[in-house]
Protein backbone atom coordinates (compact mmCIF):
# COMPACT_ATOMS: atom_id res chain seq x y z
CA UNK A 1 0.00 0.00 0.00
CA UNK A 2 2.80 2.40 0.91
CA UNK A 3 4.57 1.73 -2.40
CA UNK A 4 1.33 2.47 -4.27
CA UNK A 5 0.93 5.83 -2.47
CA UNK A 6 4.54 6.79 -3.19
CA UNK A 7 4.06 5.89 -6.85
CA UNK A 8 0.85 7.94 -7.06
CA UNK A 9 2.55 10.95 -5.45
CA UNK A 10 5.46 10.70 -7.89
CA UNK A 11 3.08 10.56 -10.84
CA UNK A 12 1.11 13.57 -9.57
CA UNK A 13 4.30 15.62 -9.11
CA UNK A 14 5.51 14.72 -12.62
CA UNK A 15 2.12 15.63 -14.11
CA UNK A 16 2.11 18.97 -12.24
CA UNK A 17 5.61 19.78 -13.47
CA UNK A 18 4.63 19.05 -17.06
CA UNK A 19 1.51 21.22 -16.78
CA UNK A 20 3.38 24.15 -15.23
CA UNK A 21 6.02 23.89 -17.95
CA UNK A 22 3.35 24.01 -20.62
CA UNK A 23 1.66 26.97 -18.99
CA UNK A 24 4.86 29.05 -18.89
CA UNK A 25 5.91 28.29 -22.46
CA UNK A 26 5.46 31.34 -24.68
CA UNK A 27 5.37 31.40 -28.44
CA UNK A 28 8.67 32.41 -30.04
CA UNK A 29 8.10 35.93 -31.43
CA UNK A 30 10.82 35.44 -34.02
CA UNK A 31 13.54 37.98 -34.74
CA UNK A 32 12.81 41.67 -34.14
CA UNK A 33 11.83 43.74 -37.18
CA UNK A 34 14.74 45.33 -39.03
CA UNK A 35 13.85 48.81 -37.76
CA UNK A 36 14.05 47.58 -34.16
CA UNK A 37 17.42 45.89 -34.71
CA UNK A 38 18.91 48.83 -36.60
CA UNK A 39 17.42 51.69 -34.64
CA UNK A 40 19.60 54.76 -34.49
CA UNK A 41 20.64 54.69 -38.14
CA UNK A 42 18.00 55.72 -40.62
CA UNK A 43 20.21 56.20 -43.64
CA UNK A 44 23.15 54.59 -45.41
CA UNK A 45 25.66 57.04 -43.97
CA UNK A 46 28.45 55.51 -41.96
CA UNK A 47 29.38 56.22 -38.37
CA UNK A 48 31.80 58.95 -39.43
CA UNK A 49 29.06 61.40 -40.44
CA UNK A 50 29.88 64.89 -39.18
CA UNK A 51 28.27 68.26 -38.91
CA UNK A 52 30.01 69.28 -42.14
CA UNK A 53 27.93 66.93 -44.30
CA UNK A 54 24.73 66.97 -42.30
CA UNK A 55 23.16 69.95 -44.07
CA UNK A 56 21.52 71.07 -40.83
CA UNK A 57 23.65 73.97 -39.72
CA UNK A 58 21.69 77.13 -38.94
CA UNK A 59 22.77 80.64 -38.01
CA UNK A 60 21.01 80.64 -34.64
CA UNK A 61 21.51 78.78 -31.39
CA UNK A 62 18.42 76.62 -31.88
CA UNK A 63 17.09 74.42 -34.66
CA UNK A 64 13.42 75.16 -34.10
CA UNK A 65 11.01 72.36 -34.96
CA UNK A 66 13.95 70.16 -36.01
CA UNK A 67 12.06 66.92 -35.46
CA UNK A 68 8.64 65.63 -34.55
CA UNK A 69 8.41 62.74 -32.11
CA UNK A 70 5.46 60.39 -31.87
CA UNK A 71 5.17 58.32 -28.69
CA UNK A 72 3.56 54.91 -29.00
CA UNK A 73 2.86 52.62 -31.90
CA UNK A 74 0.31 53.49 -34.55
CA UNK A 75 -1.44 56.80 -33.95
CA UNK A 76 0.68 57.94 -31.04
CA UNK A 77 0.75 61.43 -29.57
CA UNK A 78 3.06 63.71 -31.61
CA UNK A 79 5.33 66.40 -30.15
CA UNK A 80 7.60 69.02 -31.71
CA UNK A 81 11.22 69.12 -30.58
CA UNK A 82 13.56 72.11 -30.80
CA UNK A 83 17.22 71.06 -30.95
CA UNK A 84 20.47 72.79 -30.08
CA UNK A 85 22.73 73.74 -32.96
CA UNK A 86 25.82 71.87 -31.80
CA UNK A 87 28.11 69.33 -33.46
CA UNK A 88 26.59 66.29 -31.73
CA UNK A 89 23.06 67.25 -32.78
CA UNK A 90 24.10 67.97 -36.36
CA UNK A 91 25.78 64.57 -36.54
CA UNK A 92 22.58 62.91 -35.28
CA UNK A 93 20.47 64.79 -37.82
CA UNK A 94 22.93 63.74 -40.51
CA UNK A 95 22.03 60.10 -39.79
CA UNK A 96 18.32 60.78 -39.88
CA UNK A 97 16.28 60.82 -43.07
CA UNK A 98 12.52 60.60 -43.14
CA UNK A 99 10.92 58.82 -40.19
CA UNK A 100 12.83 56.50 -37.89
CA UNK A 101 11.31 54.03 -35.43
CA UNK A 102 13.32 54.62 -32.27
CA UNK A 103 12.61 51.96 -29.63
CA UNK A 104 13.75 52.82 -26.13
CA UNK A 105 15.27 49.79 -24.42
CA UNK A 106 15.98 51.38 -21.05
CA UNK A 107 13.39 52.94 -18.78
CA UNK A 108 13.79 54.34 -15.29
CA UNK A 109 10.64 55.80 -13.80
CA UNK A 110 12.33 56.93 -10.59
CA UNK A 111 15.03 58.84 -12.49
CA UNK A 112 12.42 59.91 -15.04
CA UNK A 113 14.01 58.90 -18.34
CA UNK A 114 13.63 56.58 -21.32
CA UNK A 115 16.86 55.87 -23.19
CA UNK A 116 18.55 54.04 -26.02
CA UNK A 117 22.17 53.70 -27.15
CA UNK A 118 22.61 55.29 -30.57
CA UNK A 119 25.10 54.65 -33.32
CA UNK A 120 27.81 57.03 -34.39
CA UNK A 121 30.79 58.92 -33.03
CA UNK A 122 29.82 62.10 -31.22
CA UNK A 123 31.91 64.97 -29.96
CA UNK A 124 31.73 65.83 -26.26
CA UNK A 125 32.82 69.43 -26.83
CA UNK A 126 29.40 70.76 -25.78
CA UNK A 127 29.05 68.57 -22.69
CA UNK A 128 27.86 70.37 -19.56
CA UNK A 129 26.90 69.55 -15.99
CA UNK A 130 23.17 69.89 -15.32
CA UNK A 131 21.87 70.09 -11.76
CA UNK A 132 18.10 70.14 -12.30
CA UNK A 133 16.32 68.62 -15.29
CA UNK A 134 12.93 69.60 -16.70
CA UNK A 135 10.48 67.17 -18.31
CA UNK A 136 10.97 67.10 -22.07
CA UNK A 137 14.72 67.68 -22.09
CA UNK A 138 16.93 65.37 -24.15
CA UNK A 139 20.60 64.65 -23.42
CA UNK A 140 23.36 62.61 -25.05
CA UNK A 141 25.78 60.86 -22.67
CA UNK A 142 29.42 60.09 -23.45
CA UNK A 143 28.76 56.39 -23.98
CA UNK A 144 26.27 57.16 -26.77
CA UNK A 145 23.13 56.88 -24.66
CA UNK A 146 20.36 59.27 -25.69
CA UNK A 147 17.91 60.05 -22.89
CA UNK A 148 14.52 61.73 -22.90
CA UNK A 149 13.60 62.93 -19.43
CA UNK A 150 9.84 62.72 -19.05
CA UNK A 151 9.79 64.06 -15.47
CA UNK A 152 11.29 67.02 -13.63
CA UNK A 153 14.32 65.73 -11.72
CA UNK A 154 15.82 67.98 -9.05
CA UNK A 155 19.43 67.35 -8.08
CA UNK A 156 20.13 65.06 -11.07
CA UNK A 157 23.71 66.34 -11.43
CA UNK A 158 24.36 64.76 -14.83
CA UNK A 159 27.19 65.48 -17.26
CA UNK A 160 25.97 65.24 -20.85
CA UNK A 161 25.48 67.11 -24.12
CA UNK A 162 22.18 69.00 -24.42
CA UNK A 163 20.31 67.77 -27.50
CA UNK A 164 16.98 69.58 -27.34
CA UNK A 165 13.61 69.75 -25.66
CA UNK A 166 9.94 69.04 -26.30
CA UNK A 167 8.10 72.30 -26.87
CA UNK A 168 4.93 70.95 -25.20
CA UNK A 169 5.17 68.89 -22.04
CA UNK A 170 1.73 69.11 -20.40
CA UNK A 171 0.93 65.40 -20.82
CA UNK A 172 4.41 64.08 -21.65
CA UNK A 173 4.89 62.21 -18.37
CA UNK A 174 1.53 60.44 -18.63
CA UNK A 175 2.05 59.58 -22.31
CA UNK A 176 5.47 57.97 -21.77
CA UNK A 177 4.32 56.02 -18.71
CA UNK A 178 1.20 54.81 -20.54
CA UNK A 179 3.24 53.53 -23.49
CA UNK A 180 5.66 51.81 -21.11
CA UNK A 181 2.72 50.04 -19.46
CA UNK A 182 1.37 49.00 -22.87
CA UNK A 183 4.74 47.41 -23.75
CA UNK A 184 5.23 45.30 -20.62
CA UNK A 185 5.02 42.09 -22.67
CA UNK A 186 6.88 43.40 -25.72
CA UNK A 187 8.67 40.41 -27.27
CA UNK A 188 11.76 42.48 -28.12
CA UNK A 189 12.11 44.19 -24.76
CA UNK A 190 11.12 47.65 -25.97
CA UNK A 191 10.17 49.89 -23.04
CA UNK A 192 8.73 52.84 -24.98
CA UNK A 193 8.22 53.24 -28.73
CA UNK A 194 9.20 56.54 -30.34
CA UNK A 195 9.01 57.53 -34.01
CA UNK A 196 11.20 60.45 -35.04
CA UNK A 197 10.53 62.50 -38.18
CA UNK A 198 13.12 64.97 -39.45
CA UNK A 199 11.43 68.29 -40.26
CA UNK A 200 14.36 70.40 -41.50
CA UNK A 201 16.84 70.11 -44.38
Amino acid sequence: MRKTLVLLMALLMTFSAVLSGCGSKTEDPGPPPEDVINSGSASSRNDEATADDSGNVSDGKMLEGAVQVSIGQGDGKTYTVDMYNNDAVNTMLGFLSGTLLFPSTEYDEEQGFAAHNIRGSYTQDDEITVTDIKAGEIYLFSGGQLRLYFKDIDGANITATPVGYFTETDDLTETVIADHEANRDDPWGVEVYFSITKMID
